[in-house]
């Protein structure tokens, strides 16, 4: 099967090779990654003792890494004696990577996932344990690793209904990928019971919770708030944050927008694209609309523009301290949302659209609690945001809804770190 699975993927690089040239031409994430996904071992080797036991941490991207920082914090003092290395797959992750999980003994991107190209990394690094984020399932790696008797832990588990019923097409596959991990520890009771419908054994699944709440609760970063207070004073209007959105909607959020500055109480914009190189694209959309604006990089101490457009990474948990509302991105199109917590922690009315089908469970317990309010269109984000506009008081109690939320469903981290303990106890 395996063997198979390597075919195939060769045949699919190849064949779309024109594809991902293209792409490293023309996209700037891509530049600069290609060597360390095919193998290179240059930066993991520098520095390395030999007999150093090593956890391999792997995180996606900027959100999985996110949610992992407290985690690799505390691995060090549950593995003493262990160097931490962290791969992700995105650029900007492996920027978040860098800045949160600077204690790493080295940072690196995860490699084409055959074993041409795994096969150095893994002798590279020498794991004794590799911790996986949320729902990342490398057949080839996850085999590497299984042979040599690497224990495989996935934390933060989620399966989301859409790749429930991608997955359930390949049980046969799925069943055996599952075979090599040895535990999965996922974020609820549903996503455990999709991926033993998977085909995992039932005894490898336990439910420990969700790490964005305990990351929701860890205090901000103070260096990061005074640079943020020397760059960007709080202007003299509410503020609306529209948080990590996606193609498709800014032209509705500036439409949006726009009519607001109509409003008594108009409110100034914070626009922060989830991907920072998407920021000459919309920045063309606010030209167009005759929207005054001024890139966040080029902020010194003055904030004049109606819209300020955000183009560096690392910055979102500490500009919700200045959000009177915020709306959550990825949701009034079909992405499936992005983590609403860390507005919560300042205490922000949250608005969303209908598709949060990635972040499912935090938000029924954002809008069960009142601290969130969903909406369907322009029309009905225009009616929110401009009611909210005109009552304090009913923000107010939506922000301290929403913050209730976080404190109340903690506890993740400690029993993600319970659970890799007793494993890594059995282990030989």
């Amino acid at each position: 099967m395996h063997v198979l699975y390597s075919i195939l993927l060769t045949f699919v690089i190849v064949l779309t090779l024109p594809y991902w040239g293209w792409r490293y031409l023309a996209t700037p994430k891509y530049r600069g990654t290609v060597w360390q996904r095919l193998g290179n071992v240059d930066q993991l080797c520098n520095g390395h003792a030999i007999n150093t036991p090593r956890v391999w941490l792997h995180a996606v991207s900027v959100g999985e890494t996110m949610a992992a920082s407290e985690l690799a914090k505390r691995l060090p003092d549950l593995l003493p004696g262990h160097e931490l290395v962290v791969s992700t797959v995105t650029k900007t992750g492996q920027e978040v990577a860098r800045q949160k999980i600077p204690h790493a003994a080295a940072h690196c991107y995860l490699p084409i996932d055959l074993p041409v190209c795994l096969n150095p990394v893994i002798a590279a690094i020498r794991p004794r344990l590799l911790v996986v984020m949320e729902t990342e399932l490398w057949p080839g790696l996850f085999r590497a690793l299984a042979r040599r008797g690497v224990p495989i832990v996935l934390v933060n588990g989620r399966i989301s209904p859409r790749s429930f019923a991608r997955y359930r097409r390949l049980r046969p596959l799925m069943r055996r990928v599952l075979a090599d991990g040895r535990l999965y520890l996922m974020q609820t009771e549903a996503d455990a019971q999709r991926l033993i419908a998977m085909g995992a054994a039932p005894q490898r699944v336990v439910v420990t919770g969700n790490l964005k709440y305990d990351q929701a609760l860890r205090p901000p970063d103070p260096l990061r708030l005074r640079q943020l207070d020397e760059r960007l004073p709080a202007p003299d209007a509410p503020v609306w944050i529209a948080a990590s959105t996606h193609p498709g909607e800014e032209e509705i959020l500036l439409e949006v927008f726009a009519r607001l500055a109509r409003h008594p109480a108009a409110p100034r914009l914070i626009l922060v694209p989830r991907h920072p190189e998407r920021t000459p694209e919309v920045a063309a959309l606010l030209r167009r609309r005759q929207l005054a604006f001024q890139l966040f990089s080029a902020t010194r101490g003055a904030w004049e523009s109606p819209v300020l457009l955000v183009d560096e990474i690392g910055w979102l948990a500490v500009l919700y301290r200045m959000a009177h509302l915020v709306f959550i991105g990825g949701t009034l199109v079909p992405h499936g949302g992005q983590n609403m917590l860390e507005a919560a922690a300042w205490g922000a009315p949250i608005l969303m659209g209908p598709h949060t089908f990635n972040f499912r469970e935090i938000a029924e317990q954002l809008l069960q609690a009142g601290g969130a309010a969903l909406t369907r269109d322009a029309d009905a984000l225009h009616a929110m945001l401009a009611a909210l506009l005109e009552a304090p008081e009913q923000r107010q109690r939506m922000g301290e809804a929403a913050r209730s939320v976080i404190p109340a469903n903690a506890g993740a981290l400690e029993r993600t770190l319970t659970a890799i303990g007793a494993l890594m106890a059995e282990a030989p």
